[in-house]
């Protein structure tokens, strides 16, 4: 119940962002492409992101033809927050998808902590309303690795536990493709971490991630066919060269106009107790770091995608943040930590406020 209050929050910030804002250039071109019949005209980057973008105006136009009249004057020009309705679903289904992962992985105190940092980031709520691949990447590279994750520990039941989560992975694996190409890069580090997770059954891992991967280019294939775009072509993910630039967007979490000063403060804390206490050193804290960190790394080397590369890494930010926070809860320090965290989300909802507040104000 808290968790579902928690997102009701969240999607009130994103309703209201995303109606008071008018659409960009780069929104409209998405809901073009998606529409486009012309085939081979101009390469989309982001298929899945236009077909996407595109479903509002497709249901709109649908609607109209079985409303009264009334209803379908209204509908005549869908209002902004309607055509970003899916990205907003999106960004509520990565929250609660945020909060079971790690949830199962810290318990509760864990993952209301991780969620109350997603629920208060106006960088999340600001791509969640927007027509966008962020989102969709966010959303599709956090189901790709804890998915992959779990698949790892599934290997060692009977097989027929294997399937379901066979079919998430793969059709995680196929949304990524189709958002962003560049998204094969965390494939292999999932892979990596099947393989450090299950060492006595690396074969079946090779087996598995086989199916998973031609279920994903298989949902990858049909997005092809539906919008005609392949996305970039390889030639182009290569050439952009690796640049000083790209090494310093691993920094990220401690820029302030990432997410807010508080979440700067938090990482600095988790990042010293990470590196300081034994005890916190473990895969649970240890892979959201480094998924992060690549994410971040790889997307801000991506040609002409054209996303905000923070965001590819924030919410495995906020659940390495989230583990670390519930390891000191489980100190005899728990009542001061707890007083800590309430007074830092108290003022970040605040910051909160004002930064989405002055983003809207400066896209009107």
């Amino acid at each position: 119940m808290l968790a579902g209050l928690m997102l009701l929050a969240f999607l009130a910030q994103c309703l209201w962002t995303a109606n008071t804002r008018k659409l960009s250039d780069l929104e409209y071109r998405y809901i073009a492409a998606g529409l486009s019949t012309e085939r081979g005209k101009e390469v989309n980057p982001s298929p899945f992101t236009g077909w996407v973008a595109a479903f509002s105006v497709r249901f709109t136009a649908l609607a109209r033809k079985f409303a009264t009249p009334s209803i379908s004057e209204a509908l005549a020009i869908p209002r902004p927050w309607l055509l970003r309705l899916p990205f907003i679903i999106f960004g509520l289904w990565l929250g609660g998808a945020l909060w079971w992962v790690a949830r199962r992985l810290f318990d509760d105190e864990g993952g209301y902590i991780a969620l109350a940092l997603y629920c208060t980031s106006p960088a999340i709520v600001q791509i969640s309303s927007n027509i966008g691949p962020e989102i969709i990447l966010a959303w599709s590279s956090l189901g790709l690795i804890y998915t992959a994750i779990g698949v790892a520990h599934t290997l060692y039941a009977p097989p027929k536990k294997w399937v379901p989560r066979i079919a998430i992975l793969g059709l995680s694996i196929g949304f990524a493709l189709a958002t962003a190409w560049w998204s094969f890069t965390l494939v292999l580090l999932a892979f990596g971490y099947m393989m450090y997770l299950a060492p006595g059954r690396r074969k079946k891992v090779l087996l598995v991630l086989a199916g998973a991967t031609a279920i994903g280019v298989g949902v990858w294939g049909m997005f092809f066919w539906f919008t005609g775009s392949a996305g970039l072509g390889v030639k182009a993910l290569f050439a952009q060269k690796p640049t000083l630039e790209a090494v310093r967007n691993l920094a990220f979490p401690l820029a302030a106009q990432t997410d807010g000063y508080i979440l700067v403060f938090l990482f600095i804390v988790a990042f010293t107790a990470y590196g300081s206490w034994p005890r916190a050193r473990y895969f649970g804290n240890t892979a959201p770091l480094i998924t992060a960190l690549t994410a971040v790394l790889l997307f801000s080397l991506v040609p002409a995608v054209r996303i905000w590369d923070a965001t590819a890494g924030l919410c495995f930010v906020f659940i390495f943040i989230g583990g670390l926070a519930a390891d000191f809860l489980e100190t005899r320090f728990r009542r001061p930590v707890a007083m800590f965290l309430a007074a830092c989300f108290a003022l970040r909802t605040v910051l909160t406020v004002l930064a989405l507040r002055g983003w809207v104000q400066n896209l009107m």
